[in-house]
């Protein structure tokens, strides 16, 4: 198994330090990497989703739509930061 940093990007980073102060609420998912499932084992709820959308806005400058605001979009870190990528512009 690889460390979480190996090849994280500078989002997948700065999401999972987010992750991981502000919405974990349990030490045994720690630590966090970019295919953890975040909704699925609990770490994010809908309140710490919403948290997260102020994070995304402040830290990346992307809007989040009201519309995009579904699991799909917040599943993992991954997820998060193909949104994020795809907001922007990215591939």
């Amino acid at each position: 198994m690889s460390s979480p940093d190996e090849g994280q990007t500078y989002a997948e980073k700065a999401l999972a330090d987010y992750i991981t102060a502000e919405a974990s609420p349990n030490p045994a998912f720690l630590p966090i990497t970019r295919d953890t499932k975040l909704i699925e084992l609990g770490i994010l709820d809908s309140l710490s989703i919403l948290k997260l959308v102020g994070f995304l806005e402040e830290k990346f400058g992307t809007k989040v739509d009201p519309e995009d605001v579904v699991s799909e979009n917040f599943e993992t870190i991954a997820a998060i930061t193909a949104y994020v990528s795809k907001k922007r512009g990215g591939s």
